[in-house]
């Protein structure tokens, strides 16, 4: 991947969070649990209090959008009848981390937003 590639991935705050949670964890995810991260972190909550409309809104988000880009960029891997999310093992995961180290903000402290 090159870097204008790696920092198209990286443009959105959403996908960042995906990455850096299945790099913190133990690469892969399921796709509820991998939304509901996401959305307690890009609302400032904790996955307890993660409303089901904000819940519902990170997995369309990720379903429909950014694991789809993901995939085509050989980032992660999917398992859509198990609803887990992998870290693939690519270089482009490589690739995609060496340009992460080059934001101002990586790995992403806690984005908060008020709208979608």
């Amino acid at each position: 991947m090159n870097d204008t590639d790696a920092f198209r991935v990286l443009a959105s705050a959403d996908r960042q969070l995906v990455l850096h949670e299945l790099a913190v964890g133990d690469g892969s995810s399921g796709v509820e649990t991998l939304a509901c991260n996401v959305a307690a972190r890009r609302h400032g909550l904790s996955t307890d209090t993660v409303s089901d409309e904000q819940l519902e809104r990170a997995q369309i988000r990720l379903v429909h959008q950014h694991v789809p880009l993901l995939l085509e960029r050989d980032v992660v891997t999917v398992d859509w009848e198990d609803e887990e999310v992998a870290l693939a093992d690519t270089e482009a995961v490589d690739d995609l981390f060496e340009a992460a180290d080059e934001l101002e903000q990586w790995p992403p402290d806690d984005m908060v937003y008020d709208s979608v």
